[in-house]
């Protein structure tokens, strides 16, 4: 008798079984290219769907990707596909893990199924329906098991760089440019920008500049950063270091540009950067007193005359657009030194001797009287 309601208890929780996995028409599995890696280290995923049929009742919310204090996961997009009347969802996912230890990650999904009717009513606006009417189910995904190996650095992944400085003779104020640049595969996420200090110079820098895609195995492509340096005596630039943890070598790498020593040269003299002056003269007038004279006549008939006229605002475009945009001296001046152009450079050691009295709005008058005059003796 025992035997016979056992054998009742067991098809009643086949039946029970069978029951509940037939509302679910879909399967869920998971595919990780590693199940071990180190901190950092990127392990791509694929979540896949496949349905019974077509699915065209189905709709999947999965919305995973972010980051916490044990990961960051972005994702790669999702591709569907129907083969042999079945539906095929395969979402694909980035993970880094942020921490060491033996982790565990089940993320979960919204699987929406609506019906027929529910369509129908929202096409013809039935019972003034306006959208679709869902059934929602939450669904664990599963599970992802890593054991997630620890290391010191912050980076992680394969990278070289390159450091590059354009010259190596300068005269006094006249910009250096040294450039910066890693390439490689990995976590570039974790890159820094760098910082130098140097007695004497002034540092003129921008943020790095990220070109870089991402894949299976990180972000691959460059980093870049740009300096430019303006001193009044020789200095030398030290070495620039950049350390990661290598995943092919397993261990630390160190990399490490040369030194730099860079000569200064006198600054420009009086001469160079002023025209020439005449000798005063002792008698009380001069012929080019009449300038004064036919300057104001001129601007009174010119005043007079194009009053009548409207003048539509000529638009500022190039680099005039970025000196209106500059809001402080010291970006207006940055923008200066990068472009290395030596023409700028007695404005440039002016300015900077100035400090804190330096005006922008005389600033820009002086350089749009530069800028117009270079214009004029073009042409």
């Amino acid at each position: 008798m025992r035997q016979n309601l056992g054998s009742v208890l067991g098809v009643i929780l086949l039946f029970m079984a069978s029951i509940v996995y037939a509302d679910e028409p879909y399967t869920w599995s998971l595919k990780s290219s590693k199940n071990s890696a180190y901190v950092n280290e990127a392990i791509a995923l694929e979540y896949t769907c496949d349905f019974q049929d077509q699915a065209n009742l189905h709709v999947i919310e999965l919305n995973i990707a972010g980051e916490t204090e044990e990961y960051r996961l972005l994702s790669q997009g999702v591709v569907e596909t129907l083969q042999d009347g079945k539906r095929r969802d395969t979402y694909r996912y980035v993970l880094f893990p942020k921490k060491a230890g033996q982790k565990e990650f089940r993320f979960k999904v919204l699987m929406r199924k609506t019906t027929k009717d529910s369509i129908e009513h929202s096409v013809i606006g039935r019972d003034n329906v306006e959208d679709y009417s869902f059934i929602d189910k939450e669904v664990k995904l599963p599970l992802l098991s890593v054991e997630v190996l620890g290391h010191q650095e912050k980076m992680t992944g394969r990278f070289s760089m390159d450091v590059k400085l354009d010259k190596n003779e300068v005269k006094a104020y006249e910009p250096v440019h040294l450039d910066i640049n890693v390439r490689g595969e990995g976590d570039f996420e974790q890159m820094q920008d760098f910082k130098l200090v140097i007695d004497g110079v002034k540092i003129f820098s921008e943020p790095g500049e990220k070109h870089y895609a991402l894949t299976k195995k990180g972000f691959k492509g460059k980093w870049e950063q740009k300096f430019s340096l303006v001193s009044d005596k020789n200095f030398k630039i030290k070495p620039i270091e950049l350390s990661y943890f290598d995943i092919a070598k397993k261990e630390r790498v160190l990399l490490r540009s040369e030194a730099f020593d860079v000569t200064v040269q006198e600054a420009y003299t009086k001469e160079e950067l002023l025209d020439d002056v005449e000798e005063e003269n002792s008698s009380w007038w001069a012929w080019w007193y009449l300038n004064y004279m036919f300057t104001f006549i001129l601007g009174v008939l010119l005043g007079r005359y194009l009053s009548r006229f409207r003048w539509k605002e000529r638009l500022v475009q190039g680099f005039e657009a970025e000196i209106a945009a500059c809001k402080s001296v010291n970006s207006l001046l940055t923008k200066l030194v990068i472009r290395g152009d030596e023409r700028y450079t007695p404005l440039i050691q002016k300015y900077e001797a100035l400090g804190k009295k330096a005006s922008l709005r005389e600033l820009k008058i002086e350089l749009k009287t530069l800028l117009k005059s270079d214009t004029i003796n073009k042409q």
